[in-house]
């Protein structure tokens, strides 16, 4: 889906000032027009920046450094004391 920034985009590794094409899926282009931060761009221009479909956003970005350090183990929960008995 073609686009055209209405407000500065930081899409693709670079920011996209006001006015400029980009491509994106359908879900994402909505979600811009919704917010107002895009439009629909029936130009013949070619866009700033296509961004690829990745099959949906990671829950949790990886970086180098957590790769690198290993989570340590969970302690199981101690049981709580009971009061009276």
């Amino acid at each position: 889906m073609k686009m055209k920034t209405l407000k500065p985009l930081y899409l693709g590794g670079q920011t996209l000032t006001e006015g400029r094409s980009f491509e994106t899926n359908e879900q994402h282009g909505r979600e811009l027009i919704q917010k107002g931060y895009a439009e629909l761009d029936e130009s013949e221009d070619e866009p700033a920046v296509t961004l690829e479909d990745e099959g949906g956003q990671p829950s949790l970005a990886l970086t180098s450094a957590s790769l690198s350090q290993p989570t340590p183990p969970k302690k199981p929960a101690e049981p709580g004391k009971k009061k009276g008995a």
